[in-house]
C-alpha cells in the first residue's frame, strides 16, 4: 500500500512540473519575462530559469533526434512529388 502511494506522489509531482513547463513556454512565448513568470505561477526565479533551461534542452534533443531520423529521405521525396505535379 505505501508503494502504491509513494508512486502516485511521484506521477502527481511529474504532473505537476511538466504542467508548470507547459505554462512557462506559453508565457515565454508571449514575451512575458521570467520574473513576471514566476510572480505569476507563484514560484521562484530560479525554478523558471531552470525549467526554461530543461525546456531548450529538450527542444535541442527533439531537433537533434529529428536531423537523426529519416528527414532527409522524406523531404527529397515531398520535393519529388512536388516536381511530379508541376
Amino acid at each position: 500500500m505505501i508503494r502504491i502511494i509513494h508512486k502516485l506522489i511521484l506521477v502527481t509531482h511529474k504532473f505537476k512540473i511538466e504542467d508548470r513547463r507547459r505554462k512557462i513556454a506559453i508565457l515565454l512565448a508571449q514575451s512575458i519575462t521570467e520574473t513576471e513568470i514566476a510572480q505569476e505561477l507563484n514560484v521562484n526565479q530560479s525554478t523558471i530559469s531552470r525549467d526554461i533551461k530543461m525546456l531548450k534542452e529538450l527542444s535541442q534533443r527533439f531537433v537533434f533526434d529529428l536531423a537523426e531520423s529519416n528527414l532527409a529521405y522524406y523531404y527529397k521525396q515531398c520535393i519529388d512529388g512536388i516536381e511530379e505535379v508541376r
